[in-house]
């Protein structure tokens, strides 16, 4: 039984300090107290002959009015029945048996009436440490258990006192405390004039000299449970309570957090619990019921939509706006060429442009000034090299012969065509010779050597206007050999075309 109700306290205590502390401002509880009282402190002349007994632990309850002034300030009013009787086996000026009649001369019987303060420390907590303080007025009855007669009295008591409130929940408290009450004065009494009828245990008792009283304090172990009619204030229903709400504008309906403040799972500014859509998709324009605004009906809400004015119809992609499959800007519900390369510029109607006609659209053609007919690679550009470096034709020519031979003639051709591409450029063609004759034959033969090339390159189109054709002869300036070896002569018997910009 006692391990019971020790288990049974602490798991009360552990559901208290679970529980969200109640305010106490303005509530109105009512509630029941006991089980325990004990008559104390015996009067100075008490037992002086050996002839009174001290009263045992008795048992009782009080009802108690409860109304908080404050969240920390509580008056307190309470009424009770209490009942114990004395100890004729005592042998010492207080007993702590408990409510035994067996050997017992008087029933002791008060009815407690009390006003007190109690002042709650840490409001905000649900376990309260408080102190008590009030003034009670004792009802007192004693029957004399051999002769059945009885007397009382009305005594004044100061109280003081401390314990632990523990809420349980938002209607119940309980609380484990103290209570003190002293003897101030006696206020009226009917002790009979006949002392020798009085119990053994008051035979020498004066009721109001308090020297000769029996006991002159009582103390009050006691447990205390408090039912509150009505909650604290919670002004907009969210089931958090004005005190410990900081959001206390909360629209009726909404779902909120420990601390009163509205919940929004989907960040639309709509709170959960009136939001009809509660997924909305981040930075989406919503209505009053928190649903999607999607003025295109495009499937793509309003606030992410980047194109919110699509045709109805038309197909779009995440962000609302019509697809454009080859993307060159032109959507595919207008685009007339939807397979156009990526990077090409094209018309408003998505065809690709190619101004210089060679296949490569513009925006891709990195030449785009080629010239009609010309082949040219995947970036629009000719397929011949450019003409930038020197070219030496070392022409065997026959006998008296200024012409070019095969080998030098293939070289020309190819020559003539990156010309034809390159048009900007411009070409000198001189011609050399050996130190072999005479002087002046040898300038006539370099010159006409040059013109032979410069003929034939023209005959392949390429404009005089582009071209000069110079002798320099033998001058030994020229020479890239010796003159004393066949192969040196042959080297120095050359034509060198030379571009210029």
């Amino acid at each position: 039984m006692r391990k019971t109700l020790i288990v049974s306290l602490a798991l009360l205590m552990l559901t208290a300090s679970m529980t969200m502390a109640v305010e106490w401002k303005s509530r109105t509880g009512l509630g029941l107290r006991g089980p325990l009282f004990a008559p104390m402190i015996t009067g100075e002349n008490f037992l002086g002959d050996g002839t009174n007994e001290p009263f045992m632990m008795g048992l009782g309850g009080n009802i108690e009015f409860k109304y908080g002034l404050s969240n920390s300030l509580v008056l307190g009013l309470s009424g009770g029945y209490w009942s114990t009787y004395d100890c004729i086996t005592a042998a010492d000026d207080q007993s702590f048996k408990l409510n035994n009649q067996d050997n017992a001369s008087t029933r002791l019987k008060v009815m407690p009436i009390g006003l007190s303060g109690q002042y709650y420390f840490i409001p905000e907590s649900n376990v309260q440490p408080f102190l008590l303080g009030g003034i009670d007025l004792h009802m007192t009855s004693y029957e004399n258990l051999q002769t059945d007669g009885s007397f009382s009295s009305k005594d004044l008591f100061a109280k003081v006192g401390a314990g632990f409130n523990f809420w349980m929940g938002e209607s119940f408290a309980f609380d484990f405390s103290g209570r003190f009450s002293y003897l101030l004065t006696n206020l009226s009494n009917d002790l009979p004039a006949d002392t020798s009828q009085l119990p053994s245990s008051l035979k020498n008792v004066k009721l109001d000299d308090t020297a000769t009283r029996p006991f002159l304090a009582i103390l009050e172990p006691s447990i205390g449970i408090t039912y509150f009619i009505g909650g604290a204030k919670d002004t907009d229903r969210d089931g958090i309570k004005d005190k410990f709400d900081q959001c206390p504008d909360t629209p009726v309906g909404a779902l909120v957090d420990q601390y009163g403040c509205p919940l929004d799972f989907d960040g639309d500014g709509v709170y959960d619990g009136i939001d009809l859509c509660e997924n909305t998709p981040t930075g989406a324009i919503v209505d009053i019921s928190g649903c999607p605004l999607d003025g295109d009906t495009d499937g793509v809400p309003d606030g992410i939509d980047l194109c919110p004015d699509t045709p109805v119809g038309i197909e779009v992609d995440i962000y609302g706006c019509p697809l454009d499959n080859d993307k060159d800007g032109i959507p595919d519900f207008k685009d007339q060429q939807l397979d156009t390369p990526l990077g090409a510029i094209v018309d408003e109607a998505g065809v690709a442009l190619d101004t210089d006609g060679d296949g490569v659209p513009d925006g891709i053609d990195k030449c785009p000034e080629t010239s009609v007919g010309v082949a040219v690679d995947e970036f629009g550009c000719p397929l011949a090299k450019p003409v930038t470096e020197k070219i030496v034709l070392n022409i065997k020519y026959a006998s008296g012969s200024a012409e070019p031979d095969e080998a030098a003639i293939a070289v020309l051709d190819d020559l003539a065509a990156r010309l034809k591409i390159y048009a900007e450029v411009k070409i000198e063609i001189n011609g050399y010779t050996d130190d072999m004759g005479r002087e002046s034959s040898n300038n006539k033969l370099s010159q006409a050597r040059a013109e032979a090339v410069l003929d034939y390159l023209e005959s392949k189109g390429i404009s005089v206007d582009r071209m000069t054709a110079k002798g320099f002869g033998e001058d030994e300036r020229f020479f890239i050999a010796p003159n004393d070896t066949p192969e040196g002569r042959q080297a120095n018997r050359r034509v060198e075309i030379v571009p210029v910009m």
